[in-house]
């Protein structure tokens, strides 16, 4: 049901939200989202959550959630859709938790000053940071649950799993947020104001009108899915999949990039293992119209 939909039916996004303020609702679809795949009839549904709870009452409260988030069907009460998501987004702790993670080596040097990077997660959000020279590497907005019983490097590799996840759905022109289309350009460094930007040549940028999603990333980055990068590691022992990719010095510095032209915009990103190079030559619209190997 769209914003639009629900203020026409007198339900607006907020009123929506607002359901949930009561502590038998929320039970309600704590029950349901454990359950997603099972109908649960009004007495086993009351008897789960509660059954000491007034049958009346019980469907008053039901009823005020079917609609907006549960739908009673042939098999039962289930969770809607947005019911669902919001059942997820809860679990995740996003709205009700706050996990610290002190600073910890992650495993890989600056690329501008040498230092060891450390990764940190506070308040939501996930960082690698030099302490060296301050140059953020990466910055994750990721809920608690993703870093709770997690050892230093399982956390690493579902922060690399998540980014490339999100980025590589960006770079096929699909908003990993609200799946709209996202628009490509490439920008210069001195346009893109963010931490340690001036220390790189150009990004690429993603941007979506419907729900304002901004994504800047490395040429470097936005290639790493290439098939002939992949398989290029491949035919040297390396699992480009599977590396964490702020590893990969290519993908977070423009040491290995190099701008031609940019009117219009062509650029090289070039690759070396064991004494071979791989050359891709993309143009302003990210396709790859040159591949060099020497």
């Amino acid at each position: 049901m769209t914003d639009e939909e629900a203020t026409a039916e007198g339900l607006t996004a907020e009123d929506a939200f607002g359901l949930l303020g009561n502590e038998l609702r929320a039970e309600i679809m704590r029950v349901l989202g454990e359950s997603p795949h099972e109908g649960l009839s009004f007495s086993e549904l009351r008897t789960r959550v509660d059954e000491g709870v007034d049958s009346g009452q019980f469907n008053y409260h039901l009823q005020k959630l079917v609609g907006p988030f549960v739908e009673n069907t042939d098999d039962g009460y289930v969770l809607r859709a947005p019911g669902l998501a919001l059942y997820r987004a809860i679990r995740s702790g996003a709205f009700n938790r706050r996990v610290t993670v002190e600073p910890f080596d992650a495993g890989f040097d600056c690329y501008f000053c040498s230092t060891p990077v450390e990764a940190s997660y506070d308040d939501g959000s996930f960082r690698l940071v030099c302490p060296g020279c301050d140059h953020l590497f990466a910055s994750t907005m990721l809920p608690p649950s993703a870093v709770s019983e997690a050892d230093e490097t399982e956390l690493l590799a579902r922060v690399d799993q998540y980014n490339r996840h999100q980025m590589l759905v960006a770079s096929r022109g699909v908003c990993p947020i609200c799946v709209n289309p996202m628009e490509l350009e490439f920008v210069p460094s001195e346009e893109v104001w963010s931490e340690g930007s001036e220390r790189l040549d150009v990004f690429v940028h993603w941007g979506c009108d419907h729900c304002g999603r901004q994504q800047y990333m490395t040429v470097g980055l936005a290639l790493l899915y290439h098939p002939a990068l992949i398989s290029f590691f491949y035919e040297h022992g390396v699992d480009l999949t599977s590396v964490n990719h702020w590893e990969l010095e290519f993908v977070l510095s423009d040491e290995h990039t190099t701008v031609r032209s940019r009117d219009p915009w062509e650029v090289a990103v070039a690759v070396t293992l064991e004494g071979l190079t791989l050359e891709l030559v993309v143009d302003e619209e990210l396709n790859v119209i040159e591949t060099n190997r020497y």
